[in-house]
């Protein structure tokens, strides 16, 4: 990026104009820390990014190990929104994946919808599991009821203006809604290593606590739970990768952005399929005992929890390494 485009270019959380090198060519605000991908400031970034890798050719992986994680992470998910106690049970997902998360809360009792970018992941949806869609942006949603809880699982950081996208959220929200955000956390030490396995060409922005929590407040809501803490949090195979030499030229991210082609997704050989897995879990459920033992997770994380700014509108944030 030459220094003209660097003066025309704005930081979407704070609009601060200067920007550091970070790693991989992406760039951090020097004003408020948010590191982003240079493609954030393309027109119809996330949308053309989202087509891709997500459109016609997009390939969801449906071995035994995804649906087992899925399984778990559905029923985690589950368990914090109970727990938030939501006025009401109209739910909507928002970047849905194989759906299964929308089928596990509607045996939990939600009223569910999904909303998409991607016309393939919503006709799948609807297919397999005949749940309604909306096939396009938030902002161009409309309701007659508004939701009691909005799931946002590793979406905020596909957003070119995520504040903006955040108040659109808040507009479909009814009083007392519930927002369960979860994203990436750059600031986890796997992200020193290239091969961090959220070092995608499809991320516009890398969020830290902080500027996650400035992004939600700017958005309209007040944090009520914040952890960083994610025992399977993908370091083993972020070492894994960088060993083999995952984004070692540094180029891994900017050369599919700007290459134009349409991505396709390579499935793993089953034994490097089982072999990763197994490494996962066992590595993840060695944090998971370490941490429990010790007594102590702040080894591992840090846990804030905050009064709600307003009774009618608070999120839940999750932040983790993944």
């Amino acid at each position: 990026m030459s220094q003209n485009e660097f003066l025309e270019s704005r930081c979407p959380l704070c609009t601060g104009m200067e920007f550091l090198a970070a790693q991989l060519g992406l760039l951090k605000c020097t004003q408020c820390g948010l590191v982003v991908s240079p493609a954030i400031w393309q027109p119809q970034a996330n949308e053309e990014l989202e087509e891709e890798w997500f459109g016609a050719n997009y390939q969801a992986q449906t071995s035994f190990w995804v649906r087992w994680f899925e399984s778990w992470n559905n029923r985690r998910t589950l368990r914090r929104l109970v727990k938030a106690k939501p006025s009401g049970p109209r739910l909507l997902e928002i970047g849905v994946g194989s759906g299964s998360f929308l089928e596990s809360a509607r045996k939990r009792g939600f009223e569910v919808m999904g909303c998409d970018l991607s016309s393939t992941i919503c006709e799948r949806v609807r297919r397999t599991h005949g749940i309604t869609m909306h096939c396009g942006t938030v902002a161009e949603m409309e309701v007659e009821d508004r939701f009691d809880v909005v799931v946002m699982n590793h979406v905020l950081e596909h957003v070119n203006e995520p504040v903006a996208f955040l108040r659109d959220v808040l507009r479909l929200l009814a009083p007392g809604g519930v927002v369960h955000i979860a994203v990436p956390n750059v600031a986890c030490w796997e992200a020193h290593l290239p091969g961090w396995t959220s070092y995608e060409p499809y991320h516009l922005a890398y969020f830290t606590p902080e500027t996650l929590g400035r992004t939600v407040s700017s958005g309209g809501f007040s944090i009520e739970d914040e952890k960083t803490y994610e025992s399977f949090s993908g370091w083993f195979l972020a070492v894994l990768r960088t060993v083999l030499g995952v984004n070692r030229h540094d180029q891994a991210i900017q050369a599919n952005v700007r290459s134009g082609r349409i991505a396709t997704n390579k499935p793993r050989s089953a034994l490097a399929e089982h072999a990763y897995r197994l490494g996962m879990v066992c590595a993840g459920g060695g944090d998971m005992a370490a941490a429990r033992s010790s007594g102590c997770t702040r080894l591992w994380g840090r846990s804030h929890l905050h009064r709600p700014q307003a009774i009618h509108q608070f999120g839940t944030v999750m932040i983790y390494g993944s």
